[in-house]
């Protein structure tokens, strides 16, 4: 993985309502709750919706097409980072 990396854009809240996350291809999720997982949910402009775990205090690197949206199953304190890899 990756020790540097871009940032392409702000970081947002996600939550249940699928965001494009400025369309980005690469996105940091981050999880800051201290107890609670969160699914997150891609869904793609076409086929089925995909999902992963992201665990309490942690975070991950999620490569997704530039028109699928991201959602996460907690209303807050999950945020989404449009990035680069350099």
């Amino acid at each position: 993985m990756a020790d540097i990396i871009k940032l392409a854009g702000v970081e947002i809240t996600l939550n249940g309502t699928a965001n494009l996350v400025s369309s980005a291809a690469v996105v940091k999720i981050t999880n800051a709750n201290t107890t609670t997982t969160s699914t997150i949910t891609v869904v793609p402009a076409s086929g089925s919706n995909t999902t992963t775990t992201i665990l309490a205090s942690s975070y991950l690197f999620l490569q997704k097409a530039p028109d699928s949206k991201v959602a996460s199953s907690l209303t807050s304190l999950v945020t989404a980072t449009p990035i680069a890899f350099t």
